[in-house]
């Protein structure tokens, strides 16, 4: 996965992650939500973050649907 698409993704869940009241903490803002992703993609070590994803496609999030689709998407084979 190249950096842009892993930032692309980052920013997108970070956003939807903000946009959910339940989920209001003083601590977690967009910014940090950001750092947080992208370090997971970074490193690879992604559960925490697909489970999540995966709890909001369960909830009936059309964003976090775009979002997994964004992510099959970049973990594909380019091929020419």
């Amino acid at each position: 996965m190249k950096r842009a698409q892993m930032e692309a993704i980052a920013a997108r869940a970070a956003r939807l992650a903000v946009s959910n009241p339940d989920a209001v903490d003083g601590y977690m803002t967009e910014q940090r939500y950001y750092e947080e992703y992208l370090d997971q993609l970074r490193t690879g070590d992604t559960l925490c973050l697909r489970s999540w994803i995966g709890q909001e496609i369960e909830a009936g999030c059309r964003e976090a649907v775009e979002i997994m689709k964004m992510w099959i998407r970049a973990e594909l084979p380019v091929t020419a």
